[in-house]
């Protein structure tokens, strides 16, 4: 396999362990081990396919996206249910992904024709801190059942639903601000020097466009 394969490899590869995932009962130790393992996939297809010489590409990306989704909504459907949490995160979470899937998504589609998954910093850490959540709970609750162990998993998980909420807003406003595509964009507060680099390369494409017309 050549170089630049392997970080869509890795993708679809995170895609297709979503299926035992979703048929399998959560929270035994091979449950876990393959849900890390998946997990782990999302840490490194990225970094591979930056710096591999020809590893990026706008199918490659999709099928990021498309994995990303895939996981978090094991984690959401499939995991969450099987967790002692209070009930009402379950849906929040749910509600969170459905925002994410169909606001921004949609507004994607609407202004670059393109499914457009942004990769903040905000947002990697929220899935470090999604992926390592049914780890955390199989540790403390279901291997050693340490006591108040389940006070600390709601706190956690309601702390991390408010984060995520707020930074699906953020890839809402940056999508519908920002004048090309950019899914390596750092944060909110890079949207002004994207659209500059946007309206710069414009103009460089209008005057060779002159040019050629010149001559």
């Amino acid at each position: 396999m050549k170089a630049r394969y392997i970080p869509n490899a890795l993708s679809i590869t995170r895609i297709l362990l979503c299926i035992p995932l979703a048929i399998m009962r959560p929270f035994s130790l091979f449950y876990i081990v393959l849900f890390a393992l998946t997990a782990v996939t999302d840490l490194f297809d990225g970094k591979l396919a930056r710096r591999i010489k020809g590893g990026a590409s706008e199918l490659g990306a999709t099928l990021d996206s498309v994995a990303d989704v895939c996981l978090v909504s094991i984690l959401i459907f499939r995991i969450m249910p099987q967790m002692e949490i209070w009930g009402w995160l379950n849906i929040a979470f749910a509600c969170v992904l459905l925002l994410k899937i169909f606001a921004s998504t949609t507004i994607g589609f609407i202004r670059f024709k393109e499914v457009i998954s942004l990769h903040t910093i905000t947002f990697k850490w929220l899935v470090t801190a999604l992926f390592s959540y049914p780890i955390i709970y199989y540790i403390v609750i279901v291997r050693f059942n340490l006591g108040g162990a389940d006070f600390f998993i709601n706190i956690y998980s309601t702390v991390v639903i408010i984060c995520a909420l707020l930074i699906v807003v953020e890839e809402i406003f940056i999508i519908s601000l920002t004048k090309r595509p950019e899914r390596n964009i750092k944060s909110i507060f890079g949207v002004r020097a994207a659209n500059e680099a946007a309206d710069a390369a414009a103009q460089q494409a209008a005057g060779e466009e002159a040019e050629t017309a010149k001559t």
